[in-house]
Order: C-alpha cells, then sequence, then structure tokens
C-alpha cells in the first residue's frame, strides 16, 4: 500500500496484520486506535503506527512469557 495519511477500515485491517473487522471497531471503540470521522472513517497513518507501537512495546516486550516460533514451547523471559 502506498504511505498517505488517512486509511479505511479495510485497508487498516490490512495494514493491521489482517485484524477481523470485529477486532478494528473493538479497537477504536476503545480508544486504542484514533480514527477521523466524516461522511466516511478513516484511521491516520499515525494511528496504525502508534497503536503497532503500543502492540510491540506493551504487549509483547512486556510479557513475561512468549512462544518460540521454533520448537512452540513457551519460554520465561528475564525482565531486567
Amino acid at each position: 500500500m502506498q504511505d498517505r495519511k488517512l486509511y479505511s477500515i479495510k485497508e487498516a485491517r490490512a495494514l493491521l496484520g489482517g485484524i477481523s473487522r470485529n477486532g478494528i471497531y473493538a479497537l477504536l471503540r476503545t480508544g486504542e486506535l484514533a480514527s477521523v470521522i466524516g461522511c466516511r472513517r478513516f484511521i491516520s497513518g499515525a494511528a496504525i503506527t502508534a497503536s503497532v507501537k503500543y502492540a510491540m512495546e506493551v504487549l509483547y516486550l512486556r510479557s513475561p512469557i512468549w512462544p518460540s516460533k521454533v520448537s512452540g514451547e513457551q519460554y520465561v523471559r528475564r525482565v531486567s
């Protein structure tokens, strides 16, 4: 996709890894993903970037356990 300032719901879902329609509306409803509402609802590229950054920092990097991509087992990460 092109680097644009605003994306449709469908395009934003694709940029966020193909999350479900219900998933993106849940993010919008809780305020975890900001949107611009006019005749249609659009999501800014900055909001998508912020959502991905939040997910990486808070949900993944701070998690004490993460799955191994190789074996499927889970390992405990030491957080310093």
